[in-house]
């Protein structure tokens, strides 16, 4: 009852389709022709938001960039993260031409899964390299089993925190998954569940423990009112270690 409250007094929207266009309005009058792009990826873009629990996610695509720039919407910012918004992705042109090696997977997410707003897109053609991108997704993936392995520690017998961790950190599985999928040549869905789904039957993992990971991420479900947490822990990094082990095998 107070979140919901808290909710509507910071004017939360329930559809963030309808800010999408006052947000990219407001930015254009503080930026006028320097802001190329007006553009939204991520939850809000795939029709995986949530009310209360995702962001809204935005990416500004600037000619050039400086700190006059940054400092005029810092503050009108604020007002925007109040409602749910988190802090915009900011880009230039020629970080889309010279930044794809560094960092591919997060162009392959913006690629595959946004909207523009306002101008143009120059988004939907960019080219990712499978070697760029495979090295990625297996460090990545290596951090999360040792951020898995870390959290048991600091969780103490409860494992109450490892909880919270899933939750946290989940939302950056997504595009890990995704990545994976696409190395061995599929073409991923934009949707998380399915992403999950497909994911579990494509690397052979144990059914359920990824699927149940983002129904908590989501509020469905309380790992601890279904699994006995231990059990549950053993399970979730024995997934995540077989993920690292996929990708660092794969040939590309």
């Amino acid at each position: 009852m107070f979140e919901a409250l808290l909710l509507k007094i910071r004017n939360v929207p329930q559809n963030p389709e309808t800010v999408f266009d006052p947000f990219a309005q407001d930015m254009v009058r503080l930026l006028g022709e320097e802001l190329q792009t007006v553009a939204c990826y991520g939850s809000a873009a795939s029709g995986d938001y949530v009310y209360g629990r995702s962001n809204i996610n935005m990416l500004l695509l600037f000619k050039t960039v400086t700190v006059p720039h940054l400092k005029v919407i810092s503050v009108p910012m604020e007002k925007w993260m109040t409602r749910g918004f988190a802090a915009p992705a900011i880009f230039t042109l020629q970080d889309l031409e010279r930044s794809l090696d560094a960092f591919p997977l997060l162009f392959m997410e913006i690629r595959d899964n946004h909207r523009v707003i306002q101008g143009p897109d120059p988004f939907k053609d960019l080219v990712i390299a499978k070697s760029h991108l495979r090295l990625q997704v297996e460090q990545m993936l290596r951090t999360k089993v040792t951020e898995a392995r870390t959290e048991f520690i600091a969780s103490g017998e409860s494992l109450r925190s490892f909880e919270d961790m899933v939750a946290r950190s989940f939302n950056s599985l997504i595009p890990l998954l995704r990545g994976l999928l696409f190395l061995q040549g599929k073409t991923p869905s934009i949707r998380k569940d399915v992403v999950v789904a497909v994911a579990e039957e494509q690397f052979k993992l144990e059914t359920g423990i990824l699927t149940d990971s983002l129904r908590h991420k989501m509020g469905l479900l309380r790992i601890s009112d279904k699994y006995n947490l231990l059990k549950f822990y053993e399970k979730y990094l024995t997934v995540i270690e077989q993920l690292a082990d996929i990708a660092d095998r794969l040939e590309v």
